[in-house]
C-alpha cells in the first residue's frame, strides 16, 4: 500500500501511545506513592498493586499493536536476507502474517470467552468487574488483527 495508507494507520494508534504514555506514568506514581506510604507511613495503600497489575497488562497487549503498526517486533531475518526471489519472499512473508491472524483470531475468541466468564467476578480491592483485566487480551488481539490486515494487503498492493 501507498506510504500515505501506511501513515493512516500510525495515525490511528496514536492515542494508544498516548494512553501507554498516561500508563506508565500512573503505575509509576502509585508504585512511588505505595513506597512512600509503606516505608515512612508504615501503612499499604491497599488498591495500589491491584491499578498496576491492571494498567501493567493493558499497557502489554495495546503496546504490542502499537509495536506492530509501527514495526517494532523482533524479526530473524537470516533467511529471509539470502533469498533471492521476490515472489517466495512475498509468500513467505504471507505465510506468516496468516499463522500470526490465525493466532490472533483464538486468542480474541478464547479471550472474549475469558471475559464474559470473568465479568460476572470483581476484583478484591477495586471491586471492578474481573473481566476488564481479561479485556485487554481480546481488544490487543483485534488490533493486531487490523495491523497484520493491512500488511497482507499491503503484500498484494502496487509497492508489494
Amino acid at each position: 500500500m501507498p506510504q500515505k495508507n501506511n501513515d493512516l494507520l500510525k495515525r490511528a494508534y496514536r492515542p494508544l501511545e498516548l494512553l501507554l504514555i498516561s500508563g506508565v506514568i500512573v503505575v509509576f506514581a502509585v508504585v512511588l506513592v505505595e513506597v512512600v506510604s509503606r516505608y515512612i507511613f508504615h501503612r499499604s495503600i491497599a488498591w495500589g498493586s491491584e491499578v498496576c497489575q491492571t494498567l501493567l497488562v493493558w499497557m502489554t497487549f495495546l503496546g504490542a499493536a502499537v509495536a506492530l503498526v509501527g514495526g517494532e517486533h523482533m524479526e530473524i531475518n537470516i533467511m529471509m536476507d539470502r533469498i533471492k526471489s521476490r515472489t517466495l519472499k512475498k509468500f513467505l512473508l504471507l505465510i506468516g502474517d496468516l499463522a500470526t491472524l490465525l493466532f490472533l483470531v483464538c486468542g480474541a475468541a478464547g479471550g472474549v470467552r475469558l471475559v464474559q466468564r470473568t465479568w460476572g467476578m470483581t476484583t478484591t480491592t477495586l471491586q471492578i468487574p474481573a473481566g476488564i483485566l481479561y479485556l485487554a487480551f481480546p481488544i490487543g488481539c483485534a488490533l493486531m488483527m487490523i495491523v497484520i490486515l493491512r500488511n497482507i494487503t499491503r503484500l498484494f498492493g502496487r509497492e508489494g
